[in-house]
């Protein structure tokens, strides 16, 4: 009775573990997921704070597209510092971030593109964002992107 009730609890757990790595993340968590890495990487520098996020048009599950805007806020980033507890540092550099969120099993990748949105001297109109004229082309940069993540898609395909 002891081994049938070891089994069951083995099953039971191996139950919760696939559910948990097979729920679906809300599109808010992942860009708040890349938002944290992004300001990570900015120790000793101004964190940034989310002005706008655009939702993808695809329902995929594996391959989700990420379209942000963030603005420089008046807290130098730390460990324990939070962007929501800081306000926008007024005339504060915006950077615009592309990037994807792939899910593979239970892998898990995320990447994050982040370029500086320029002064009105010295930007390029490109869609609806302003970039800086000394950025590839837009063209250029999505065959890129794409190339980039092709050879990532690749490399999961053989685990």
């Amino acid at each position: 009775m002891a081994e049938l009730w070891k089994a069951f609890v083995l099953v039971l757990g191996l139950a919760v573990v696939s559910c948990e790595a097979n729920r679906r993340l809300r599109y808010e968590d992942i860009v708040a997921q890349a938002l944290k890495f992004y300001n990570d990487g900015q120790r000793g520098k101004p964190l940034f704070r989310l002005l706008e996020a655009t939702p993808p048009s695809t329902n995929s599950t594996t391959r989700i597209p990420l379209d942000l805007r963030i603005k420089e806020t008046v807290c130098i980033s730390t460990q324990e510092r939070q962007p929501q507890e800081c306000d926008f540092r007024e005339g504060g550099e915006e950077r615009t971030c592309t990037g994807e969120f792939f899910r593979r099993r239970s892998l898990r990748i995320l990447t994050l593109t982040c370029d500086r949105i320029c002064a009105a001297e010295s930007q390029v109109v490109t869609g609806k964002h302003l970039f800086c004229s000394t950025q590839l082309p837009p063209a250029i940069r999505n065959i890129y992107e794409n190339a980039k993540y092709d050879i990532i898609n690749n490399i999961l395909r053989n685990f």
